[in-house]
């Protein structure tokens, strides 16, 4: 009984937590369309997309590996250590990407939000030391307090400033010291970390997650290339009305994950034990999950899309709201990919994961065009529909096939 109490607070504090510090960034969306222009929240979200593909660089997608490392491979001080490599190496990147095809100012707006992330990658591998304590208050607390730094400063800044820029610095600068003063503390005062950022066993780690961070970057672009191509074919001002219509859906991306990630390390346990049966029942639960996740999200989003959108962005918008329902289905399938993407890699396999998205991405260069020439700013919520859709299946199959290939190989020995 205990341990599904505790099941339960440590569910509330990630969901809450991380949905708190979700809507916040979504707020900003919110608050720099009406503050400042459709051309500011243009920038912004290239700003944040940006941002978000060389966060798979910083991230290395390491998160789910370092939870599912229930048998100790790597110490907390690799974890963190590679963690501060990777950020330094993914920030480089980044400045050095942001100046092609941007204007300065844009480039220094990539490069201001790079920053923000670089605050996310710190924090991150410092919860995946507090989720192995069972410590999800301390979680929580750290996504609240950064969520309210966050739209306090920006709305403050951006204010008075009337400088995207200017506003976006300051909002780095806040972040960052959250990680340091309290993140960093917090798990420190747990086990002590001495961060080891170059030996053998950080270099072991990084090349196997390697195909992690990879498959983590392309699903990434798989996001940020259609929305760079509608920009290109139809302008900066017609990217912010579509990102500001898809700000409100990104809510459900992140309840569906962090609400899964309390139960990854069962997964891992259940599989590294060999405890097939049980892990297989788990993954049929999932599937379930998932299509009662599509059914609810959907007609919800039918019942009040309309009314949220009003109330939020005002009248106005609602001229757009034929983006609506296929943003609400792709962020669905966004969910459902790195929840199906977590089992994977507890699973260890990593190869198929990376085979399957390089293919995948493939698909989507060759739509994305002549979705976006054919659909105009819907282009891109199909060209990610189709692509989303049969990657899914690819991954249901793989879990699938490995399960069933281990119970045979089990039946066998036995």
């Amino acid at each position: 009984m205990n341990e599904e109490v505790n099941m339960k607070k440590n569910i509330a504090w990630n969901t809450f937590g991380s949905i708190w510090y979700s809507a916040c960034q979504w707020l900003i969306t919110i608050i720099v369309y009406h503050i400042a222009s459709y051309e500011a929240a243009g920038y912004l979200s290239l700003a944040m997309t940006t941002s978000s593909s060389f966060s798979a660089i910083s991230l290395f997608s390491m998160r789910n590996f370092q939870v599912s490392d229930v048998k100790g491979e790597y110490s907390r001080h690799e974890y963190v250590g590679s963690r501060i490599l990777t950020c330094l190496i993914a920030f480089i990147f980044c400045a050095v990407a942001s100046i092609y095809g941007n204007s300065i100012y844009q480039m220094l707006c990539i490069d201001a939000f790079m920053l923000v992330r670089v605050a996310e990658a710190l924090v991150d591998v410092l919860h995946g030391e507090n989720q192995k304590h069972n410590r999800y208050d301390y979680i929580g607390k750290s996504y609240i307090l950064r969520g309210a730094l966050t739209v306090i400063i920006f709305s403050i800044g951006l204010k008075f400033s009337d400088d995207l820029l200017i506003t976006l610095f300051i909002m780095a600068i806040a972040n960052l010291a959250v990680a340091i003063l309290y993140d960093w503390f917090k798990t420190n005062a747990l086990d002590k970390i001495k961060p080891i950022i170059i030996s053998n066993e950080v270099i072991s780690l990084l090349k196997k997650c390697v195909p992690i961070v990879i498959f983590s970057f392309l699903l990434s672009l798989q996001n940020l290339i259609p929305k760079n191509i509608l920009q290109q074919i139809m302008g900066t001002d017609q990217l912010g009305i579509y990102s500001t219509i898809a700000s409100p859906t990104l809510v459900v991306q992140v309840f569906a994950s962090v609400a899964f990630n309390p139960f990854l390390p069962a997964f891992s346990l259940a599989y590294m034990e060999e405890e097939y049966d049980k892990f297989l029942k788990m993954l049929r639960k999932t599937y379930l999950a998932f299509i009662g996740l599509g059914v609810i999200v959907t007609i919800g989003a039918m019942l009040l899309g309309r009314i949220g959108l009003t109330i939020i962005l005002g009248k106005d918008i609602l001229e757009y709201y034929n983006l609506f329902m296929p943003i609400v289905w792709v962020t669905i399938l966004t969910a459902i990919i790195w929840i199906l993407s977590a089992i994977i890699v507890a699973m260890r396999q990593m190869k198929w994961l990376l085979i399957g998205i390089i293919v995948d991405f493939i698909l989507m260069l060759v739509l994305v065009k002549p979705c976006i020439t054919t659909f105009g700013k819907n282009g891109v919520s199909i060209v990610q529909l189709i692509s989303y859709g049969v990657y899914i299946v690819f991954m249901i199959v793989l879990c699938e096939l490995t399960v069933s290939k281990k119970i045979k190989n089990k039946k066998w020995r036995m």
